[in-house]
């Protein structure tokens, strides 16, 4: 589990949708991602994703 920059964790689900997306937007797949980041650069791009993610939630509430 990913611990985020506030100290709440990411969910199993958030980490993969995040490294998901991730391979899609450079155009490999999946597992090349997996295999050819360091578990710090996998953690990152889950962290900026839910930071992403909550900050949609903060203006679709304004």
């Amino acid at each position: 589990m990913t611990e985020l920059r506030n100290g709440v964790y990411a969910t199993p689900t958030e980490e993969l949708s995040a490294l998901a997306l991730e391979a899609r937007r450079r155009g490999i797949s999946y597992g090349h991602l997996v295999a050819n980041t360091t578990p710090y650069e996998q953690q990152e791009i889950i962290r900026n994703y839910c930071e992403e993610k909550a900050r949609n939630r903060t203006r679709r509430r304004r």
